[in-house]
């Protein structure tokens, strides 16, 4: 690793563990400020919900870690799905180290080792979390209209939609083209590109949804679990919302506190701001909880002890 690249990954280490507090901290204050009312929501809490929670983050994430397979058909190197899990759940670890980039390159190199050529796996990474993205941004547009009948009020949480532009403007061929170029410059690789069409681009956009929606699905089943007046538009709007504001915010570790500051920020217009941070806290856990599921199935998982042990 050259020197710049020690000197960036240091910078954006501390200013990320530097965020990532100052959100815990927003947070843990709205729990304080209600403590009354955050004992009472845990001795009433419904743990079945909370389980069925941790299912839906592990099938959420897991939807939208598949639709890499088909942003690497589409870059010109076709894959197993069975590989596609193993490296996604992994490399998905990679998100809660500080410095914002640890997640490409746990996913990238991965696919590196798995004889995917190192330009289409890195260029794969950056263009299937870009899509992921977008299309949460998208969701959550589309379910504002209807949150805003539960009383919802959208503060200051308006700039989680400017990635929406942007992420449309990047995914015309040549800013993609152009974009390939300089991820294979930082991260090495060879002239093997292959650009999607903009239609391709919007397609593979597109089939991230269902994720998300389990995303938002499983939030909401945290919420349940906590209490039984859990606004579902709100809650799910709030969920993909926080989830694009925490990735817009890329040096802190998994969106660690900004991603429950701003979901904290939207529920709590409909609800208590107690219960409201300990939904997000909830929310946290039940994702965790999902990742390193995924990381133990892809690692433990029949098929690959036995490629393990042909090789």
């Amino acid at each position: 690793m050259t020197t710049s690249r020690r000197r960036y990954a240091a910078v954006s280490a501390a200013l990320g563990t530097v965020l990532a507090v100052a959100g815990l901290a927003f947070v843990i204050a709205t729990i304080l400020n209600d403590r009354s009312a955050y004992g009472d929501v845990l001795r009433q809490a419904r743990w079945g919900w909370a389980v069925l929670g941790v299912a839906l983050a592990l099938l959420g994430m897991s939807a939208l870690g598949l639709v890499w397979h088909s942003v690497l058909a589409a870059l010109g190197a076709p894959t197993k799905r069975t590989d596609v899990f193993a490296w996604y759940q992994v490399g998905n670890l990679g998100k809660y180290v500080p410095g914002g980039v640890f997640q490409v390159l746990g996913r990238a190199e991965l696919a590196t080792r798995g004889g995917v050529p190192r330009s289409i796996a890195y260029n794969s990474v950056a263009l299937s979390m870009g899509a992921t993205y977008l299309c949460g941004a998208l969701l959550a547009a589309l379910l504002l209209p209807f949150a805003l009948t539960e009383h919802l009020s959208l503060g200051r949480v308006w700039w989680v939609f400017l990635v929406i532009p942007v992420g449309l403007t990047a995914l015309h061929p040549r800013v993609l083209h152009t974009l390939f170029l300089v991820a294979e410059k930082a991260f090495g690789g060879s002239d093997q590109r292959q650009v999607p069409t903009a239609r391709t681009s919007l397609l593979l956009v597109a089939r991230h949804a269902p994720g998300w929606l389990l995303n938002g699905l499983a939030c909401y089943a945290v919420a349940l679990a906590l209490t039984r007046d859990a606004p579902f538009l709100t809650i799910m709007f709030a969920a993909i919302a926080s989830w694009v504001a925490g990735f817009l915010v890329v040096v802190v570790p998994g969106g660690i506190g900004v991603r429950e500051a701003v979901f904290v920020a939207v529920v709590q217009t409909t609800m208590p701001g107690g219960t409201a941070a300990t939904i997000a806290l909830a929310s946290r856990l039940a994702f965790v909880s999902g990742d390193l599921l995924g990381a133990g199935l892809a690692l433990l998982s029949p098929w690959r002890v036995r490629r393990a042990r042909a090789a």
